[in-house]
């Protein structure tokens, strides 16, 4: 890198650095082809020629995010859809409100969502630990029941035809079916 502006990007680039490192899972690609949350700002209308650097220094980012504020980008983000970058936000939730169940609800929501139901378990009771709560329960039920009928349908898969176990599998499974729906 020559030019009069080599220094200035130089000194930017811890700033920069740092910047990204706070902003953590949260500027995580949304999947749509662009950040959810740019760490830094570019300047506009500045090529970088007239010695000014090209990315002007993140002084919001030095500050840590308020747990309303990555309440509400987790929120923004399920909503639309964005996983990965819902799934950021309700991690950093979890670590700006160590004591709080609604981050761990919101985490095993989301991860039900997608069919990542051992992950959802895990989030639900969690959120149990932090708080007892009839919802958070029904919600872990409603995950363990998904998690058996996948079980006993792989163990009907995998069972020899002639053993009891197979059909004593399957008869659980026709009962679990039945009454889920």
């Amino acid at each position: 890198m020559r030019g009069p502006w080599r220094n200035h990007l130089f000194q930017g680039l811890p700033a920069v650095l740092c910047a990204a490192l706070m902003a953590g899972c949260a500027a995580l690609e949304n999947g749509l082809g662009g950040p959810a949350v740019p760490a830094v700002r570019p300047r506009t209308g500045d090529s970088g020629s007239t010695g000014t650097p090209l990315v002007s220094p993140p002084l919001a980012a030095a500050v840590p995010a308020s747990p309303a504020f990555v309440e509400e980008r987790a929120r923004q983000a399920y909503e639309t859809g964005r996983w990965v970058v819902a799934e950021g936000y309700y991690l950093q939730w979890t670590r700006l409100k160590p004591n709080d169940a609604a981050p761990w609800f919101q985490l095993g929501n989301l991860y039900a969502e997608q069919g990542r139901l051992e992950a959802a378990e895990r989030a639900y009771r969690e959120a149990l630990r932090r708080r007892d709560e009839a919802r958070t329960l029904h919600n872990l039920g409603l995950v363990q029941i998904k998690l058996g009928i996948g079980a006993l349908r792989e163990a009907h898969q995998r069972l020899p035809p002639n053993d009891p176990a197979r059909r004593e599998t399957r008869e659980f499974l026709q009962t679990l079916l039945e009454a889920v729906q």
